[in-house]
């Protein structure tokens, strides 16, 4: 019993590190997948920025995945972190902030690269607008413990309705079922995704504990289409389970070539990446064989 449990629990070890393929050959020729750029094209440009989405548009992305954020007078900015500190030349909380004031602070600048110096942040309405329809937008919800986050949801949903067919190219997404839950109470014509594994998750173990509290009260709520597990959570196997209680499975964040193909042969539907390009060589490379 002790083995079984060894083996269960390192199971997405044995596939991403022994039993799958790293090589992309004819098996891959009838799968089809999403290629969803993380942050935009973050491991290219400084992330959650209008050059990094305006870089994931030009390489030819099937998706955007954006993070969003409430700032002090209540507009939502598109940022990751809860600080401004990793990712700006500020420090301190975003949602201590004003909109005047994040946008006096240098987004660019910690990336390394002279050409994004100066870079802002921006607002979801500025990222949607220059989206503009051109690729889907994936917006993540992160848990939010402030008070002028209780309507959070509803808010965004507001800004989505003035984007022309917006309902059809942006979709939401959160690892916390409150905000989902929300959002479908408000609007029942929004899109979500459940995300099931948080980036700041202990993934082997946190795959089990997330799988048993919400797997099966999402099968329960037939507007709840997909799920997005982190990479090292999952396998061959798993995947199929997925696939046969109804769910798409978009992974995130693998990085390299070789994770890519090995998911792909795993039977992921898509596949958020910091390096979309890498993803997109790897669909022309298929459709060459």
């Amino acid at each position: 019993m002790l083995l079984f449990l060894v083996i269960s629990l390192f199971e997405p070890w044995l596939y991403l590190n022994v039993i799958v393929s790293g090589k992309v050959d004819k098996s891959l020729q009838q799968e089809t997948f999403d290629i969803i750029a993380h942050k935009g094209a973050a491991g290219s440009a400084p992330e959650n920025t209008l050059s990094a989405i305006g870089l994931a548009l030009d390489i030819g992305v099937d998706m955007i995945e954006i993070d969003v954020r409430n700032t002090l007078d209540e507009q939502i900015v598109v940022i990751h972190d809860s600080t401004v500190d990793r990712t700006t030349d500020g420090t301190g909380l975003v949602h201590d902030y004003t909109l005047e004031e994040l946008q006096k602070l240098d987004a660019g600048s910690w990336f390394g690269d002279a050409k994004y110096a100066g870079e802002k942040i921006p607002t979801l309405k500025e990222v949607l607008d220059f989206v503009d329809g051109r690729c889907k937008v994936l917006i993540e919800i992160k848990h939010m413990d402030h008070p002028h986050y209780h309507d959070f949801a509803e808010k965004l949903i507001d800004v989505i309705r003035e984007e022309e067919n917006g309902y059809d190219w942006i979709i939401l997404q959160s690892e916390e079922f409150e905000y989902l839950e929300a959002a479908h109470e408000y609007d029942n014509h929004v899109q979500t995704k459940k995300l099931m594994i948080s980036e700041d998750s202990a993934p082997l173990i946190a795959f089990y504990i997330e799988t048993k509290m919400h797997l099966g009260r999402a099968k329960e709520d037939d507007r709840m289409k997909a799920l997005n597990p982190e990479f090292h959570t999952l396998s061959t196997r798993r995947i199929f389970r997925m696939h046969a209680r109804g769910f798409e499975v978009y992974t995130y964040a693998p990085n390299t070539r070789e994770e890519m193909v090995k998911l792909l042969h795993m039977g992921v539907d898509g596949i958020i990446t910091d390096y979309p390009e890498i993803l997109v060589q790897i669909r022309k490379d298929i459709q060459a064989l």
